[in-house]
């Protein structure tokens, strides 16, 4: 399944979360065909807060990005998520353990 394939359906289980779906499916394709997003795939789930608030599952990117420090690469392993106001509100990018 390619990039654009593989966010359609993950929007269409989402219903109406995002305003604007064409913008969303753009953006995270777009990601996915990058070389920073080349080992992320999408998915959803609920964004959970810090102070236990949570969304509607949203779509999420999970996997690692690569990053250089002193000559090694290292992957570091990231849930981006895009909130229901995406793009008026940013990502919110966990690094996870």
């Amino acid at each position: 399944m390619d990039a654009e394939s593989s966010i359609t359906s993950a929007l269409a289980r989402l219903g109406g979360v995002y305003n604007d779906p064409p913008r969303v499916s753009r953006d995270g394709a777009r990601l996915l065909r990058s070389p920073l997003g080349s080992h992320l795939r999408p998915k959803t789930s609920p964004l959970v807060y810090e102070n236990g608030d949570s969304t509607p599952p949203v779509l999420v990117f999970t996997g690692t990005i690569a990053m250089s420090y002193k000559g090694a690469t290292y992957n570091i392993p990231v849930d981006i998520y895009l909130p229901p106001p995406y793009p008026i509100q940013p990502p919110v990018i966990f690094v996870r353990p």
